[in-house]
């Protein structure tokens, strides 16, 4: 999730200062970034390896972002991360598209036409398996009881509707 973050932050203020001059919401992008690595930082768990390599990818990224904006400050940044090269050598950063996919979805299932259930699917399920998934949740299992299903509708990893 934050390595995701991190390529979503990339790829808006790359567009947003390359293409629009948006500095604002440029700026918007890397204080979500900000308080998204804050938020892994303050969950209290232990972190891994991995997750102090994706914490250090997003705090790298987020200073680079910044450059172009408080030059004097990330450099300053830069170096205390322990950086010996300026700022100005290193390239922009890159966002990867895969990176930037999720890997599950959120469906909500209705029976009859009212919410009875949200399940979290993965994105390669087809709609067959996320009609199965959705068919054996139990919350959606408890309304529909005994009943004959007279038809379910899938929208495509959005909505199944089951009709008794």
């Amino acid at each position: 999730d934050m390595h995701r973050k991190t390529h979503q932050t990339i790829k808006k203020v790359t567009e947003d200062i390359e293409e629009r001059f948006h500095f604002n919401t440029a700026i918007s992008a890397i204080m979500e970034l900000f308080n998204k690595i804050n938020q892994f930082l303050n969950t209290g768990e232990k972190i891994s390896p991995v997750g102090w390599s994706v914490i250090r990818e997003a705090v790298d990224a987020m200073v680079v972002l910044l450059h172009p904006i408080v030059p004097h400050i990330t450099e300053e940044l830069w170096g205390a991360l322990g950086h010996r090269e300026s700022l100005v050598t290193i390239s922009w950063p890159t966002y990867t598209e895969k990176a930037l996919e999720k890997e599950t979805c959120l469906v909500v299932v209705q029976v009859n036409g009212k919410v009875r259930s949200r399940i979290e699917v993965p994105v390669s399920y087809d709609d067959q398996e996320i009609q199965d998934q959705a068919l054996s949740d139990e919350r959606v299992q408890h309304f529909i009881n005994d009943k004959t299903i007279k038809r379910v509708i899938v929208v495509q990893k959005k909505l199944v509707n089951v009709v008794v």
